[in-house]
């Protein structure tokens, strides 16, 4: 919700412009027809008017209902006398719809007429945020399953990882290095998994700008770089000590990962000033 009313915020004019200059290319409020402006506006849900003292005196107006209950009710809150006889009230929850809606407010001769438009609806329209319709929808659902999945996963290892831990330490067992690197790995492999599942969410399934698609998935693959980086050098950093206790004649495999390692670092060095030159 708070990143709906930001994008708004952002686009604010663009919007509000649009709107005004249909509203002035058409017969502005038909009296005989009120309704008519649905089929100009998908995103507007609610039509009313209220006399000079801000009550309400027709019924509730939607797209395919009318209600007579909010007949009577003053709406003295949604008005701002410091902007006119045209203006638009700010982000707010509709207490008839109970979504998030902006309020076009403007005065006739014998009262004010109230536009309501559903702001995600109207963000979608603008393309400022993506549309979740048919497949798109179904895909959003999938996101949600998979990322949630990862963090439950993410939160199960990292549980593992504590709690063998704590298992040692209780046990009879004699203290050796070992034991203090495998909790590490694993509390550092769930950090890795429940973050990719927390990005996947941020990414796929909350609102978002086309601006901002390109970033978010670099960003993406930065945390699970990170963490990826992490987890093997805690594990080249074991294989060393491990080899250098029992078998020297097995060091060039260590040598190995950590070449593979300095690789990987490379690369993510230049994906980070990649993403720093990013707008």
């Amino acid at each position: 919700m708070q990143h709906l009313v930001s994008i708004y915020t952002q686009h604010r004019s663009l919007i509000e412009n649009f709107i005004q200059a249909t509203l002035k290319q058409i017969d502005l409020y038909h009296e005989s027809n009120p309704k008519r402006l649905f089929e100009v506006f998908p995103s507007l849900e609610l039509i009313y008017e209220t006399d000079e003292a801000y009550m309400q005196t027709t019924p509730n107006m939607y797209r395919k209902r009318e209600d007579v209950k909010a007949q009577g009710v003053s709406r003295s809150y949604l008005i701002n006398k410091a902007q006119g006889d045209f203006f638009f009230h700010e982000p707010y929850i509709s207490t008839a719809t109970g979504k998030l809606c902006i309020t076009l407010v403007y005065k006739t001769a014998t009262g004010y007429i109230f536009l309501d438009f559903r702001l995600r609806t109207l963000l979608e329209r603008f393309e400022l945020i993506v549309a979740q319709k048919g497949f798109g929808r179904f895909n959003r659902y999938a996101y949600i399953l998979m990322a949630g999945a990862l963090i439950l996963l993410g939160l199960f290892i990292s549980f593992y990882g504590f709690s063998s831990f704590v298992s040692y330490l209780l046990s009879d067992q004699s203290m050796h290095l070992e034991i203090f690197f495998k909790p590490v790995i694993a509390l550092t492999l769930g950090m890795a998994v429940y973050d990719l599942g927390k990005t996947i969410l941020e990414q796929e399934v909350l609102p978002k700008t086309q601006n901002t698609q390109g970033s978010l998935k670099m960003k993406t693959l930065m945390n699970f770089l990170v963490s990826i980086i992490i987890a093997l050098m805690i594990e080249a950093l074991l294989m060393v000590f491990k080899i250098s206790i029992q078998d020297y004649t097995q060091m060039h495999f260590a040598a190995i990962l950590i070449v593979a390692l300095a690789l990987l670092l490379l690369v993510f060095s230049r994906l980070d000033q990649a993403q720093k030159k990013l707008p």
